[in-house]
């Protein structure tokens, strides 16, 4: 699904790793040299790359006493790509380490004991993020922004649902622009949003009225973000374009494309509202509506790796 006219567009940067040449000329000789470490993450990065490898080490100990709940497992492969990239040569661009082994699961008694460390590391962890972002600004506040929502999601997915977890786009960043225009991008991405919510919803089977419901829940919910993010704009100056905007919609005409259509939304809204706390001059609005409305504010029901890069497998 995109907007073909009518609106601006969250424009986004894809990085590609290099590992060496493919140039056949014996003049050039060597290997570039490996991007070095971000110096706005050094002081910071090995106390997260810690607490999320406890949040780890207790998630796979649940996955092994408790094979039959798949969300631990999926959880437990979420924290362990951050990891990897927290301990990489470049975290912003999310060059993951490589052969870096992030140790042993914990051996738990009881479900229980999982549960209540993984809760409580992902917690002080998500805390932790969030004062670092909000004393950060551009990508470097939306990297730590971006960990806190996910600690959170996973953190809410311990007592609910995380079986079906869907990626936000893995080979995409955010491109700083100036604040009004990531407002304004915010806001297309809401439009476009309720216009895909309400197209879902006539994919769908009339008589599966608990589908229906739960789309509903997610359409007032984007209705209601939206709402607020006007007021914000109104206070910043920002005029919206009132001309009708025209959609491409994915093929087909049923629940697989109302799925799609669900999934393209919600990354959506998370590039566009990272684009925002990464284009402010003061972070912490962008943040606290990044965290509370775009991300673990959508009533989907299922996790979300939140950042650009974080797979959930």
């Amino acid at each position: 699904m995109g907007k073909l006219v009518g609106k601006a567009l969250v424009v986004v940067l894809v990085f590609t790793s290099l590992t060496g040449c493919a140039f056949s000329d014996p003049r050039i000789f060597g290997t570039p040299a490996s991007p070095s470490a971000n110096p706005a993450l050094t002081s910071d990065q090995a106390q997260a790359a810690t607490q999320i490898q406890q949040a780890w080490a207790a998630l796979a100990g649940l996955a092994t006493l408790d094979p039959t709940t798949p969300r631990w497992a999926a959880m437990a492969d979420t924290l362990k790509a951050q990891w990897l990239v927290l301990v990489g040569p470049d975290p912003i661009n999310r060059v993951s380490a490589l052969n870096v082994d992030i140790g042993a699961a914990n051996k738990l008694a009881t479900i229980q004991d999982g549960t209540d460390t993984a809760n409580d590391t992902l917690q002080t962890a998500r805390d932790s993020f969030l004062a670092q972002a909000k004393q950060a600004t551009g990508t470097t506040a939306a990297f730590w922004a971006s960990l806190a929502c996910s600690a959170e999601q996973i953190r809410q997915g311990i007592g609910g649902t995380y079986n079906t977890a869907t990626p936000a786009n893995q080979s995409a960043t955010i491109q700083v622009v100036d604040e009004k225009t990531a407002v304004s991008n915010l806001i297309s991405s809401y439009d476009e949003g309720v216009f895909a919510m309400r197209s879902a919803m006539g994919f769908l089977d009339p008589g599966a009225t608990g589908v229906q419901s739960r789309y509903q829940t997610v359409l007032g919910s984007l209705l209601n973000d939206a709402s607020s993010l006007a007021t914000v704009a109104q206070g910043m100056g920002i005029t919206q374009d009132t001309s009708p905007p025209i959609y491409q919609l994915p093929p087909g005409r049923d629940s697989d494309a109302s799925l799609a259509l669900l999934a393209s939304t919600q990354t959506s809204l998370i590039q566009a509202s990272a684009q925002w706390v990464a284009s402010a001059n003061d972070p912490t609005q962008a943040i606290t509506y990044m965290m509370n409305n775009a991300t673990v504010g959508m009533p989907l029901g299922v996790g979300m790796a939140v950042w650009p890069g974080w797979p959930d497998s």
